[in-house]
């Protein structure tokens, strides 16, 4: 007698767990959209960093040459995909105190700072591009460049 009882109890959490998993799985094909869980990371918009540098070097060079130099750097080192994720321009050069910002995104200035003492020449001169300070704010940046 005790042993049917045990078997109809069985019998009985078998049903209730099949209607469960029948139940679970119409639940999962009938809906389209699934649930994203967000993250506690702020996504937002892609912050530059402004790597104020000092070239060492003789002659005049242009904004536009240095910048070419930098990316075949990057290049160099790190490849063509950490090339367009850190995505350097040189937007500032004085040619009077020979120094300049140049602007990347918070995901690949340590790429460039680190490709800055591969590049040896610019336009046929020889130079040496000295990181001097990373900072997040344009007006920083050229505050530090009028200072020093």
């Amino acid at each position: 007698m005790p042993w049917s009882c045990l078997n109809l109890y069985q019998t009985i959490l078998d049903v209730i767990f099949v209607i469960w998993l029948l139940v679970i799985t119409i639940l999962l094909l009938t809906r389209k959209n699934v649930i994203i869980v967000k993250s506690k990371r702020k996504v937002g918009r892609n912050k530059r960093r402004y790597i104020v540098f000092r070239v060492v070097g003789q002659g005049e060079l242009s904004p536009r040459a240095l910048e070419t130099s930098v990316r075949e750097a990057v290049k160099e080192l790190v490849g063509r995909m950490w090339l367009e994720i850190s995505d350097p321009h040189v937007i500032f050069y004085n040619p009077s105190n020979m120094s300049g910002i140049i602007s990347t995104n918070r995901l690949g200035y340590r790429a460039v700072l680190a490709s800055m003492p591969l590049v040896k020449s610019v336009s046929g001169t020889e130079v040496l591009l000295v990181p001097f300070k990373t900072t997040g704010s344009l007006k920083k940046a050229k505050s530090l460049i009028r200072s020093g």
